[in-house]
């Protein structure tokens, strides 16, 4: 599970000790303007090809890094929706994460939307 949080002008992801472990990577600090889009999803939707530096422990928690059609991406994933953050200018294109269970992911990533800088309106 991850804490994800807009502070100021960056988006912090910070995982749980347990995630950052078997991962092999901490968290992650992303300026808004290097963030094109953020969505949900779900992981069969992330289309991951090749495991490249991740653990897998099938239908209970997929974290690390992968390839999928569009490049790297990072997941931290255990079963259900998960936050996807598109970025530019970072390591990773895709970040998907899993969120706390109080927390609704539409609405993170509609207020995520709501920040990046020209984003324009969201209605």
């Amino acid at each position: 599970m991850a804490d994800v949080r807009i502070e100021k002008q960056a988006l912090t992801i910070k995982l749980s000790l347990f995630d950052q472990l078997i991962a092999f990577h901490g968290s992650f600090h992303i300026p808004l303007a290097h963030i094109v889009n953020a969505y949900v999803s779900d992981l069969e939707d992330l289309q991951l090809q090749y495991e490249i530096d991740a653990t897998n422990f099938g239908l209970l928690k997929t974290t690390g890094v992968f390839a999928n059609p569009d490049g790297l991406i990072f997941v931290d994933v255990g079963s259900g929706d998960c936050l996807v953050i598109e970025t530019r200018g970072e390591r990773f294109p895709k970040i998907a994460v899993q969120l706390r269970d109080d927390v609704d992911p539409n609405a993170l990533a509609h207020e995520i939307m709501s920040r990046i800088p020209d984003s324009g309106p969201i209605e």
